[in-house]
């Protein structure tokens, strides 16, 4: 199944632990910059506040890390080139779930997958809200599918 999105990355000596291996905050790092990008990629942007512009037009939601998991598959080390893909974004009410893929553009081997979901939230009353059928368009998602965030 192609990705919906994907971004490289050269591992660097700040995502290393003292073994030269990769840190595991890093993995989730990269997995939501390929989803930010994607929402780039589709007119939706973080303004400087973190409020979502869609088409340009200034929301007052935004985006916020709720839970994330990530399965290391195969370890992977400083200057290796790999891409995070974003392999399924699901929706229910109120959240997103983003489903990834790292793998190592070397051999191409499966580095981990994981998962990050995204609460959609109204920054006046700081509580979640319901994602709007416009935005779940522009991403390509319809609303309430599986798996659970």
């Amino acid at each position: 199944m192609k990705p919906l999105h994907v971004e490289k990355f050269r591992i660097g000596f700040q995502d290393t632990d003292t073994t030269a291996r990769v840190y595991f905050p890093a993995y989730v790092k990269w997995f939501d910059i390929a989803f930010i990008e994607y929402l780039r990629k589709n007119n939706i942007v973080f303004d400087g506040a973190g409020a979502l512009r869609v088409d340009g037009k200034p929301t007052q939601h935004t985006l916020v890390v709720g839970e994330y998991g990530c399965r290391i598959a195969s370890p992977s080390s400083y200057d290796d080139v790999v891409e995070a893909c974003l392999t399924a974004v699901h929706a229910r009410r109120r959240s997103l779930r983003a489903e990834f893929a790292l793998n190592d553009c070397g051999d191409g081997r499966l580095l981990a997958t994981g998962w990050i979901g995204y609460v959609y939230v109204d920054m006046k009353a700081w509580k979640s809200a319901e994602l709007p059928a416009e935005f779940l368009s522009k991403l390509g998602v319809r609303g309430e599918s599986s798996p659970q965030t």
